[in-house]
């Protein structure tokens, strides 16, 4: 048999290695297909572990904004609480002057 004839190898172990060492180039379909699908198991591999390191950080960032959130929320309510006493109390000074002067009015009536 020849080995530039349509099977270029036949059942033997000898004929197929050196038919294998005469090419150049040779291309085992299954193999290749294997190394596609483990390079692109690999890709998404480090695409996961990507995107998890990513979500890692939007958690972190996400825990820092809320614990500022809630000090912001409580520096309002603070605030707020002193805004309202304040504003009782110039209400309160302001029926004192009101009621002075009536009396002062009611004075100077008589």
């Amino acid at each position: 048999m020849c080995l530039s004839s349509s099977q270029p190898f036949s059942d033997t172990p000898t004929r197929l290695v050196l038919y294998l060492k005469t090419q150049t180039h040779v291309r085992i379909p299954r193999l290749s297909r294997r190394r596609r699908m483990w390079r692109k198991e690999k890709e998404m591999e480090m695409n996961n572990i990507r995107l998890y390191m990513e979500n890692q950080l939007i958690i972190q960032e996400n825990e820092k904004l809320k614990k500022k959130a809630l000090l912001l929320h409580q520096e309002n309510k603070a605030l707020f609480s002193l805004l309202q006493t304040k504003k009782s109390f110039i209400c309160s000074i302001n029926k004192n002057l009101t009621i002075n002067k009536h009396q002062d009015h009611i004075l100077l009536l008589y």
